[in-house]
């Protein structure tokens, strides 16, 4: 009803307004079908074109769309779990065959008549060596390697197990172990940091056209909200209900360390504000980006949503993590009339 185009008058609001409402209609037409439904918990949008149609043909129920996609999902975990740890392994065996390739003398002594040896040939393991190893990545130079190994031979055996830190190795044979703690903390911290925020950068510009769709979705969505809201308001104040007063979403820097961080937030507080009802607010186990007037404002970074709201007269505060449920009021949001 929000982004109906006939509840605009406005031109440009109207065409905004279209847009999304569209977008809304996308998404419905998907979810009121139970295999559309399930075709894109497992493939996406893209499945919903080409692949998940194929995928119908052969699992027909969506419970057994369902039940493919979390094969596929424990598959992806355990190749993912192989790729960290990198497990490798070996196993030797000695076999004493003699007996089936030295049989020379048995022959010669049936030739001669001399009674056939009969029976079959001895084979016995008189050797066997197992060794196996797994990697635990550390940070991105160094990696933890534990291994152990098992022999026996003739009936004798002996194991070990062993644990490498290359880097603790390598620091302790030029200094001490307080030289190595300081350029952990000094150096390969600060290093492993700066690569990740490359990382981030990357994927920040390889989104960046997505992200600017959007930001302008989001934008729109706002201003096609703000009658709503109005309204909304004047209903809460009446009653001395829920009413945001400051909401913000994304990336906060707390920590002093942390300082030369730009902060990537954006202002959320209409948009929250739309979603009250009867004096609440309850948003789900999911990310907030998706949120209509919401955006993502750092990719690949952790979020979060900071909001200052005011319910029977009294000011409230909360913080809540990007995927974490929330339900408001609550009377451990309240603030402190001494603080």
């Amino acid at each position: 009803m929000l982004y109906h185009p006939d509840k605009h008058r406005d031109p440009e609001l109207k065409r905004q307004a279209e847009q999304l409402f569209n977008l809304v209609h996308q998404a419905y037409e998907v979810l009121r079908d139970p295999q559309s439904r399930a075709i894109y918990d497992v493939y996406g949008k893209r499945g919903l074109e080409v692949e998940g149609w194929e995928v119908v043909e052969r699992k027909r129920t969506p419970a057994e769309i369902r039940e493919e996609y979390e094969r596929l999902q424990r598959e992806r975990e355990e190749r993912r779990l192989q790729q960290r740890t990198n497990p490798k392994g070996t196993i030797s065996v000695g076999i004493d065959a003699t007996d089936l390739f030295d049989a020379y003398e048995e022959d010669y002594e049936e030739i001669s008549g001399g009674g056939g040896g009969g029976g079959l040939p001895h084979i016995e393991i008189n050797r066997m060596h197992i060794s196996q190893s797994i990697e635990a990545p550390l940070t991105t130079s160094d990696t933890a390697i534990l291994s152990g190994s098992l022999s026996t031979h003739n009936g004798n055996g002996g194991g070990n197990i062993n644990l490498l830190l290359p880097s603790a190795v390598f620091y302790a044979t030029v200094g001490p172990l307080v030289f190595y703690l300081a350029i952990q903390r000094l150096v390969i911290r600060p290093y492993v940091r700066a690569q990740q925020e490359q990382e981030i950068e990357k994927q920040r510009e390889s989104s960046a056209s997505d992200i600017a769709k959007k930001k302008q979705e989001a934008e729109a969505a706002v201003l096609l909200m703000q009658e709503s809201v109005r309204r909304i308001i004047e209903a809460e104040e009446s009653r001395m209900g829920l009413i945001i007063l400051n909401a913000w979403y994304g990336k906060f820097v707390t920590d002093n360390s942390r300082k030369h961080e730009r902060a990537r937030v954006i202002d959320v507080t209409v948009p929250l504000q739309c979603l009250v009802k009867d004096s609440k607010l309850i948003l789900t186990e999911a990310s907030k980006a998706g949120l209509p007037g919401f955006y993502d404002p750092g990719v690949g970074e952790e979020k979060s949503l900071k909001m200052l709201y005011q319910f029977r007269g009294v000011m409230h505060q909360v913080l809540c993590g990007d995927t974490e449920a929330l339900r408001i009021p609550k009377q451990s949001h309240r603030i402190d009339n001494d603080s």
